[in-house]
């Protein structure tokens, strides 16, 4: 194996453009692991909100985890605002942001599963789902809804600030 197969590729000799494509391409096989029958116009949408609008690439030097709980808050925004009645409840019936969530979760719920058809329950991803559901305000400040046990991730998982008071940048929290 030659040393430079080894090594990732030195971006800098890119275009602005190439390296975007290449930013998009490292998120291609991780989104498709976690939604593997998501449609193709989805999944282009969705790899584009990530560089474009979230500014997300699959990040090496993170757990897995990490990585799966990020992508799959954008994927659970993504639904929420294209999948459901979401924005139609915020516009037109003036809905608190909550409120909304709730009502649409079913909707979102059933798409996110469409997505990720797992033979037995998926509690990663309903926990991403159920948390999108919670005010900041309700949550205990010290609760992570993604914290897993160590068993179950095999990484020993540091816990994460999510929630309290409306942290910023709570991956659950995307809209």
């Amino acid at each position: 194996m030659s040393s430079t197969a080894s090594r990732p590729a030195n971006l800098s000799n890119l275009t602005p453009s190439e390296t975007r494509l290449r930013r998009r391409e490292w998120n291609r096989g991780p989104l498709t692991d976690l939604f593997p029958l998501i449609p193709s116009a989805p999944l282009e949408r969705l790899l584009d909100i990530c560089i474009d609008v979230k500014n997300y690439t699959y990040n090496l030097s993170e757990s897995k985890f990490w990585n799966a709980r990020r992508l799959t808050s954008i994927v659970v925004a993504h639904v929420r605002h294209n999948y459901s009645d979401y924005d139609r409840l915020l516009r037109e019936e003036r809905v608190e942001r909550y409120e909304a969530r709730r009502r649409s979760g079913d909707q979102v719920w059933r798409k996110l599963r469409e997505w990720c058809p797992w033979e037995e329950a998926n509690p990663v991803l309903e926990r991403a789902w159920r948390a999108t559901l919670v005010p900041p305000e309700e949550r205990d400040p010290t609760w992570d809804p993604m914290d897993v046990d160590e068993e179950s991730d095999g990484e020993g998982e540091e816990e994460a600030p999510v929630g309290g008071d409306g942290v910023e940048d709570d991956p659950m929290d995307l809209d």
